[in-house]
């Protein structure tokens, strides 16, 4: 489904999470062009069958309609950030509904629509800032002064580390020409580093603990290296259970966080 053209402010509001126990949600109001938000369930618990899932898309669809009457594209996601294949169960791997104008009932479909088959709501950019009026969003022309302001930061922070490294070391290199005692002091210097160098590739210079650890870093990942290069099969299947390791880790501690604050939000209340 394509993204229309349209002559309106270009609004981009943040997503709305809520847990539900063995899977949480996350809603999305639509991009500024599209006809529809997207809402996804992230299923944390194993073993739940492709109907149960099903199932608790076509409620959340009903529940978001209900609170935000804005098409929904509603898909599920396992821990790992896969989409959920439903094929056999529904057709299709997505759910899209909206309201019905003449029936002003839901109306569902398991498959995508087209643009043309679609409620043109979301277009309206008065009715998004009305309907998602407790949703935080910004303007096109915000995020563009938040960029500059960055960018602006960037460029201070450039000029300083700059000044540090350039300016400073080239004016105490100015004043070693004007002061004897600066030029005592830098040469004192440069001999202790000559001292230093020497004593460090002849070995007698003794290791501080951070090289320690580093040589040991660098000694293991030599030793990694070459069993990687030795079993490169095995390497590959480790660095895509490493991946979804790290995916299910994220969305794991992203669930406990909601579930924390929805707890406190309870107890608020």
């Amino acid at each position: 489904m394509p993204s229309l053209e349209v002559d309106h402010d270009q609004l981009f509001f943040q997503s709305t999470k809520e847990d539900r126990g063995w899977y949480f949600v996350e809603y999305h109001p639509p991009i500024s062009g599209y006809q529809f938000a997207t809402l996804q369930l992230v299923i944390l618990e194993k073993g739940k069958g492709l109907d149960e899932i099903a199932e608790s898309m076509e409620a959340e669809l009903a529940i978001w309609l209900e609170r935000y009457p804005i098409p929904i594209m509603v898909s599920a996601f396992d821990d790992s950030g896969d989409v959920l294949r439903l094929e056999n169960s529904r057709g299709c791997d997505h759910l899209v509904g909206y309201i019905d104008k003449q029936t002003h009932k839901v109306a569902r479909e398991w498959r995508l629509l087209a643009n043309e088959d679609l409620p043109r709501d979301a277009l309206d950019t008065s009715y998004l800032r009305e309907i998602y009026s407790q949703i935080p969003y910004k303007t096109k022309q915000q995020l563009r002064e938040e960029g500059q302001q960055k960018a602006k930061h960037l460029r201070l922070g450039w000029w300083i580390v700059f000044v540090w490294a350039v300016v400073v070391p080239a004016g105490v290199a100015i004043l070693e020409w004007w002061s004897d005692w600066l030029g005592v002091v830098v040469l004192l210097y440069s001999v202790y580093k000559a001292v230093e160098k020497a004593l460090r590739l002849m070995g007698k210079w003794p290791k501080s603990k951070v090289e320690i650890q580093k040589e040991a870093e660098e000694a293991r990942m030599r030793h990694h290296h070459y069993h990687c290069e030795r079993n490169p099969e095995g390497f590959e299947r480790l660095k895509v259970e490493n991946f979804e390791r790290s995916a299910r880790e994220q969305v794991r501690e992203e669930a406990l966080s909601l579930k924390r604050s929805m707890g406190r939000d309870a107890s608020d209340g």
